[in-house]
């Protein structure tokens, strides 16, 4: 299906189920495909389930237009108001994260928010060691303009998973270079403040293993603001719900249900 944005670019999405509303959002370079598993999970649990490609990203049409993480959120809030979702749940993956903590900052339409792997400020400074990787303010663009040969994971995606992500891969590849602007935006956004002062409970499953991230960043939030949680994972890197997913599911069904009953 395709939905077109306020400024005119269309986003192919998915729409199955019906029941509690709940938004995928996947991150930088990412496609709908990488939730396959999720959504199958959610379907049985009798939820809604909405995925879809970001602009210049899989299925979606290719722009140089509007490539920040404002005009990111603006779209998911667009098609959410668009499929007339009433207090969605939003689970982002890494930039999908932030854009869902960007649409905490700004929209009140969201019931609960889980962010999978994903420091609510990228950059490190000397108050702040829980960024991606050792980039700074002085080094980013240096750092993160080619690709450096870390692996997101830590045994690779579940194959499940794999096959038809890879198959999106070749038919709708990914411009990285072309998409860098958006990078530099998400690594420069710092969304502590919105977490420390949301009223809306946020889940933070970190990866015990991840190639981005101290997991303690979770910890620093969490310990500050009782409405946002912590789950720390074993046996996987980045890409914890394709990498394992049964254990990540589990986590996944106790955040829905736990959103429910507030």
């Amino acid at each position: 299906m395709e939905f077109i944005t306020s400024d005119g670019i269309a986003l192919n999405y998915h729409d199955q189920g019906t029941g509690q509303a709940v938004v995928l959002v996947a991150g930088f370079g990412g496609y709908q495909e990488i939730w396959k598993l999720q959504v199958e999970y959610l379907l049985a649990m009798n939820c809604r389930v909405i995925t879809f490609d970001h602009r210049n990203h899989g299925q979606s049409q290719k722009t140089t237009q509007g490539l920040t993480i404002q005009r990111l959120t603006i779209d998911l809030a667009e098609l959410i108001s668009y499929l007339q979702l009433t207090k969605p749940i939003l689970i982002g993956h890494s930039m999908g994260a932030s854009v869902c903590y960007s649409y905490l900052s700004h929209y009140q339409n969201v019931k609960a928010v889980m962010a999978i792997d994903q420091s609510p400020k990228m950059l490190n400074d000397p108050q702040w060691s829980y960024g991606f990787e050792d980039i700074t303010l002085d080094n980013f663009v240096e750092k993160t303009s080619k690709p450096n040969g870390v692996h997101e994971t830590l045994h690779g995606l579940d194959n499940r998973v794999a096959f038809e992500l890879n198959a999106m891969r070749s038919q709708f590849p990914f411009d990285r270079e072309e998409n860098l602007p958006l990078l530099f935006d998400h690594i420069k956004c710092d969304w502590r403040k919105t977490l420390l002062e949301t009223a809306v409970p946020v889940s933070l499953v970190v990866a015990q293993q991840s190639p981005y991230f101290d997991c303690k960043f979770a910890d620093e939030i969490s310990e500050n603001n009782p409405q946002v949680s912590k789950v720390v994972l074993d046996n996987c890197g980045h890409d914890i719900m394709a990498e394992i997913p049964e254990v990540f599911d589990q986590t996944l069904r106790h955040f829905i249900f736990s959103s429910l009953r507030k």
